[in-house]
């Protein structure tokens, strides 16, 4: 609870401060334009509304003109509006929509106004009681629209502002005030402190609630972009199902970013001879080639359960056991010797199109070692890998490299034969010492297809 608490804090500092990843960002500030659009055919339906009753309510031609006066310059608002959007001038836009609010507010104020000069009869209580009152909240709640926090509390400034000048100039004008609640609700006299404070609170709820709503967008929005950020950055290691697993499990995200210590088994498959293969080819031809057999490779790896960590030219790195284990280190070490078996074996048909196309067969060589290791994010800001480091890591591509000095396609260390020893069929090679090893390790040859 306590862990959710800070988290949540944490996210409210970045909503506050707009550090916000920049991909939200980016959307964000597109909802705001498509609210924008959206809040531009809402105003034109004021806009008319506005001018009809203007027109019709007074008998009075001064009302009248000075009514379509006031919806003139309405309506050159909105013409601005539209042109800004039309042109996609964003920072213009955004900046514009503090002028429309304050256009919204002034044009439901003055339609108070307008009716309390044309019926009020001197008695502004009139203004005061008016049933148009509540369309002074209606830019506040259309800010929600636009996902601007700012944008909303000057909405309420600007509310709050409007309920106190017409206080005030109900005490100034001598407004009939009264403390009866009878005659408030029913007469033409107020009760001035219990007005005030309706109107005061009423904007103040309106507000926290579009706040709050706000909040959870940007936050809903924030949440997805991080999840779908952490689902893109899977699927490069991961098959679509194992990423969906890892995803909704509440932990895994959490020991993606920090890392910690596994026991894994990583495999390193290299092209034989890539130099010599590939110079006689022309270099579309070598893409192709390499390209097909990566997805070769990558099937066999997720078929296995296991994560494709990297490419490193033309060899690739697979690790077994990070950040998903399939149930104990015995069963992710046998699922990497499977994955090699099924890497050769999908290299059979890989070599029998070659060769019908007449070029030459392809031969790969693969390494497999397992032990402890350090899983988790590396990089900086923007740059994070999620990758294994280790001796084990080291020492698996070293044994992948022995392949060719030892004539055989598939090698493993004696820690994965040991494992193996009793499922799959494995030949000692002998003793081998490997770089970077004081002592030497007994190397086995898997035979395959």
């Amino acid at each position: 609870m306590l862990f959710k608490l800070r988290e949540r804090f944490a996210f409210w500092r970045a909503f506050s401060s707009q550090k916000l990843n920049a991909a939200v960002q980016e959307t964000l500030n597109r909802e705001e334009e498509n609210g924008a659009r959206a809040l531009l055919f809402f105003r034109l339906f004021i806009f008319v509304f506005f001018v009809v009753g203007g027109v019709t309510a007074s008998p009075h031609l001064k009302d009248i003109i000075s009514n379509l006066v006031f919806a003139a310059g309405y309506g050159i608002v909105l013409i601005l509006q539209w042109y800004l959007l039309r042109h996609e001038m964003h920072r213009a836009l955004h900046r514009f929509a503090f002028f429309m609010v304050l256009a919204d507010h002034a044009l439901f104020a003055s339609l108070i106004i307008f009716y309390y000069t044309a019926s009020g009869s001197g008695n502004f209580n009139h203004a005061m009681k008016s049933p148009y009152l509540v369309m002074l909240l209606v830019p506040t709640i259309t800010t929600l629209v636009q996902f601007k926090h700012q944008l909303l509390f000057f909405s309420t400034a600007v509310v709050l502002t409007i309920i106190l000048s017409f206080y005030g100039f109900a005490i100034l004008s001598g407004a009939p005030q009264t403390t009866n609640w009878n005659h408030y609700i029913l007469g033409d006299a107020i009760i001035l402190p219990a007005w005030l404070g309706l109107w005061v609170l009423l904007p103040l709820i309106v507000t926290t609630l579009v706040a709050y709503a706000i909040f959870r967008s940007i936050r809903m929005v924030a949440e997805i972009g991080q999840i779908e950020g952490q689902k893109k950055q899977l699927a490069r290691y991961f098959s679509p199902a194992v990423v969906e697993e890892i995803a909704a499990s509440e932990n895994a995200g959490d020991s993606i970013k920090k890392g910690e210590r596994r026991q894994v088994a990583v495999l390193f498959a290299d092209i034989r001879s890539f130099t010599t293969l590939s110079e006689n080819m022309a270099p579309d031809r070598v893409a192709d080639m390499l390209s097909e057999l990566r997805q070769l490779q990558i099937k066999a790896v997720f078929d296995s359960g296991g994560m494709v960590d990297k490419f490193i030219g033309d060899a690739i790195m697979a690790v077994f056991g990070a950040p998903r284990s399939s149930g104990s280190f015995n069963t992710d070490v046998q699922a990497a010797v499977r994955a090699g078996i099924a890497m050769h074996t999908a290299l059979i048909s890989f070599n029998a199109k070659r060769q019908a196309a007449g070029e030459e067969p392809v031969r790969i060589g693969v390494g497999i070692h397992a032990g402890e290791a350090f899983a988790g994010n590396l990089g900086g800001d923007g740059q994070l890998e999620y990758t294994v480091i280790g001796d084990v890591v080291n020492t698996a591509s070293r044994i992948e490299h022995l392949c060719k000095k030892a004539q055989a396609d598939f090698l493993i260390s004696e820690t994965v034969a040991a494992v193996i020893q009793d499922l799959i069929p494995s030949q000692k090679i002998g003793l081998v010492r490997i770089r970077g090893r004081e002592k030497p390790m007994e190397i086995y040859k898997v035979p395959h297809g």
